[in-house]
């Protein structure tokens, strides 16, 4: 289990501890892979599941790094976008969803962005993680046809 997802679930399991969750198996983790390509100066959205989960965090991290840097969370207490969100272009978070926007799209936003997102449901609560792979491309490329559709329904 590499460090990105140890430090994941380590957020997700303290967040858990402090809402008075039971933890969920983490062999019934589900993960979500993704890729968004984008433009320089172009807005792109990321996204995080279909429904709304009770808690959530989205992190970054660089091409090539392990490193995770957070840039959005929501513990129950409403959203709170971290500082490094303002390098990557107009981060924001759309009303009463996770769906992280990111508008005038800066060299910097390239990368993998991953959600962490726990449903607190009668069952024992599910944990899903989005990874999301934002590649930036040339006008060129962006030409010949390229979009990035929201993903299917969980």
């Amino acid at each position: 289990m590499g460090i990105a997802r140890i430090f994941l679930l380590l957020c997700c399991f303290l967040l858990v501890f402090v809402h008075g969750l039971d933890i969920p198996d983490p062999d019934e983790i589900e993960y979500i892979r993704q890729e968004v390509q984008a433009t320089v100066n172009s807005t792109v959205h990321l996204y995080c599941g279909s429904h709304m989960p009770t808690l959530f965090i989205w992190v970054f991290s660089r091409p090539g790094t392990e490193r995770n840097e957070p840039l959005a969370y929501n513990h129950g207490q409403g959203t709170k976008l971290m500082a490094l969100a303002s390098t990557m272009g107009e981060i924001s978070l759309l009303t009463n969803t996770t769906t992280l926007v990111i508008e005038g799209v800066s060299d910097e936003a390239e990368g993998v962005y991953t959600c962490q997102a726990l449903y607190d449901m009668d069952e024992p609560p599910k944990v899903t993680f989005y990874y999301t792979q934002l590649r930036l491309q040339d006008e060129e490329e962006r030409s010949r046809g390229s979009g990035s559709p929201p993903p299917e329904s969980d």
